[in-house]
């Protein structure tokens, strides 16, 4: 009997030394997997046995055991580089769309709408010098359709990159759904992994770890575990993604105007089910999902709102004293722009009227009637550029114009600063996982060849023994 406890030694030290050599190989294999976190064999003594035909109580070891394969993973550090990936999403999200913005304002190659309504001012002062040139009217008719369309350019590309966000917050919401319903599976093949064995489902976590960051980079989460083992999800502000086996999904619709959340008319809203008219989009914070909400019904809109503002002052301005003027034939009363009926969406319904469109003799540049050398009321609509017509008269409209790209360059530059200090965060936190949890492939080798060795003088035991058994069986021949 002894020799053959002898050969059961052999084989426990061959089985724990080739359960390290597949660890080692399974650890090397997974080195560049996303989320992944090595894994070492913790073997043990296995219980020693009296030793046959021994008095005395003395034992003699039975060779080894594999007491768990261990996961090399800090929870806390997991915690904060979820965490970390929520804010350098978020920011990197809302870095997208400013960039764009600012993108439709650049003005350095060509005529911005700045220049455009100061050549419009500036026409109309040309036009008070020589009040009868019909070439002067014509520069008038050209250098406002050329503003109008422009004011038409910016709004159609910043609704344009409005719409764009829609559809990256029903990608973002639909990938949340997908993720929620990968961790309520791994949720499931973890507790019954785990039910079933002794050992942690190691992959399964690596993956349940990271679906979760996934997650957490969408939008602000709680993650914490219940007493079966399943990892649970929450989103702040808003209420459960997964219990258990258990998600929500969300659901995403076009809606009207909320003046209380910022959005727009047909702009895209999230919901709890697809029948639910109970939208819950502005409690939606953190990761992209929050900053493509929040890009789109604060900075966005409220570009859009501003443009509006700016292109409804200008037509009622030069309206108000248009009307009042005559036209070479002695009208008055004539409109020069198709006042908008209201503010929104008035940079985008802005146009010359009929009148003057169809002749720039129309254009009233007098004050009085029959007077051809009356240049009065162009000089004051040319003199409109240095009134306060914005911000409740304490803005021209140069400065009006001039704070939407400002504002727009400031939160730009902002965020790509908030940008940089969360990057430079999620490189440190990342760089400390790797030292906790990373593969070094040159560990790992010298790794399998300690394992190779002891696996060989496992195998030289066996040997021995079983020569040892010849022996002995030889003896009794």
């Amino acid at each position: 009997m002894a020799l053959l406890n002898v050969l059961q030694t052999g084989k426990s030290g061959m089985s724990t030394a080739k359960a390290g050599i597949a660890t080692s190989g399974h650890n090397i294999a997974n080195a560049s997997s996303e989320g992944f976190s090595r894994q070492r064999v913790q073997s043990e003594a296995a219980v020693a046995k009296q030793a046959a035909g021994q008095s005395g109580g003395h034992f003699v070891g039975e060779g080894s055991r594999i007491a768990r394969v261990e996961r090399i993973n800090d929870e806390y550090l997991e915690k904060q580089l979820r965490e970390g990936s929520r804010d350098t999403a978020f920011h990197e999200e809302k870095q997208v769309f400013l960039n764009q913005v600012e993108d439709v304002f650049n003005e350095m190659n060509g005529d911005g709408l700045n220049r455009l309504i100061a050549r419009f001012h500036n026409d109309f002062r040309k036009l008070s010098n020589e009040p009868t040139s019909e070439a002067i009217r014509q520069s008038v008719r050209e250098s406002s359709q050329a503003m109008i369309r422009d004011f038409k350019r910016l709004r159609g590309e910043v609704e344009s990159i409005r719409s764009h966000i829609d559809n990256r917050i029903e990608g973002s919401v639909r990938e949340l759904n997908t993720l929620a319903g990968e961790l309520a599976e791994l949720n499931r093949k973890i507790v019954q992994a785990e039910v079933q064995g002794t050992d942690a489902a190691n992959d399964l976590r690596d993956r349940r770890d990271l679906v979760v960051k996934k997650m957490n980079s969408l939008v602000d989460i709680t993650a914490h575990k219940d007493n079966q083992g399943n990892l649970n999800v929450d989103i702040k502000g808003v209420g459960p993604l997964v219990t258990g086996v258990v998600t929500s999904d969300y659901s995403l619709a076009r809606h009207g105007a909320d003046s209380t959340s910022g959005s727009v008319e047909n702009s895209l809203q999230i919901s709890r089910s697809s029948q639910s008219k109970n939208f819950i989009t502005d409690h939606f914070k953190g990761g992209r999902i929050g900053a493509q909400i929040e890009t789109r019904d604060r900075a966005v809109n409220q570009v859009l709102g501003r443009l509006d503002e700016l292109a409804y002052a200008i037509s009622r301005s030069v309206n108000e004293l248009h009307e009042k003027g005559f036209t070479l034939d002695g009208k008055t009363g004539v409109r020069f722009f198709e006042t908008p009926n209201q503010v929104l969406g008035a940079a985008d319904r802005l146009a010359l009227s009929g009148e003057i469109l169809g002749n720039v003799n129309n254009i009233a540049v007098a004050l009085q009637a029959n007077a051809p050398s009356d240049n009065r009321n162009a000089l004051a609509i040319a003199n409109l550029q240095n009134h306060h017509l914005m911000n409740g008269g304490h803005s021209t409209v140069d400065d009006f114009y001039n704070s939407i790209v400002s504002e727009v360059g400031v939160a730009s530059s902002r965020n790509k600063e908030a940008l940089g200090q969360q990057q430079s965060i999620i490189t440190q936190l990342n760089r400390v996982r790797d030292q906790v949890s990373g593969v070094s492939i040159d560990e790992e080798t010298t790794n399998l060849m300690q394992f190779q060795h002891a696996f060989d003088a496992s195998a030289r035991v066996i040997r021995v023994a079983d020569e040892m058994m010849d022996t002995v069986l030889k003896l009794r021949g």
